[in-house]
């Protein structure tokens, strides 16, 4: 499920809702681990929308920090990210708190601060897991962020879509994780 609330205007926020059939400690373990970000949201996500490098210092915790760049569709300009974790509850929650700054060609510079949240509650046979990505400030926002029909498309379309195969990688990332080890691929020594 998708929902997207925006005023139009600076207040905007996106929910993803879906059902894993990882265990909630899975989920968690695939999102804390900041190594596996560069594959569910980098090298699987969609061309020009996807992290292309992330730098951390260990996993994700209460108060650790992390930087990573990113792309944007239809343009060479990246995302320059900063992240703080204001929350990690083991198997129930991580969210963090992103403050990103694209320089455009002309040297006009967009900073933003979107806050990420992952709650993962136990569901039959799995998890379900929400992600709500919140718009907590915006400066300067790209002209397809600030023209009438492209911001409407923007933010009740592309963001939704773009941000859904991320998430669906993260899922199966966490189902992959779960997988037992078949016997066959077990070694003896």
């Amino acid at each position: 499920m998708t929902r997207v609330v925006w005023d139009g205007d600076s207040s905007y926020e996106m929910v993803l809702e879906a059902h894993c059939d990882a265990s909630p400690s899975a989920v968690y373990d695939v999102l804390a681990n900041l190594e596996t970000h560069l594959d569910w949201a980098g090298r699987k996500q969609r061309h020009g929308f996807q992290l292309t490098s992330l730098r951390a210092d260990g996993p994700m915790r209460a108060g650790s920090e992390f930087t990573s760049v990113g792309s944007m569709p239809m343009t060479r300009t990246r995302w320059q990210d900063h992240s703080v974790v204001v929350r990690a509850d083991q198997a129930a929650v991580i969210e963090f708190h992103t403050d990103g700054v694209a320089v455009w060609p002309t040297g006009r510079r967009t900073e933003a601060r979107w806050e990420h949240r992952y709650e993962i509650e136990p569901a039959a046979d799995g998890a379900r897991v929400t992600y709500r990505l919140r718009r907590a400030s915006m400066t300067n926002p790209p002209l397809r962020m600030r023209l009438p029909l492209m911001a409407t498309l923007t933010h009740r379309v592309m963001i939704p879509f773009l941000c859904r195969r991320g998430f669906h990688n993260l899922l199966w990332a966490a189902e992959q994780l779960a997988q037992p080890v078949p016997p066959a691929a077990r070694s003896i020594d």
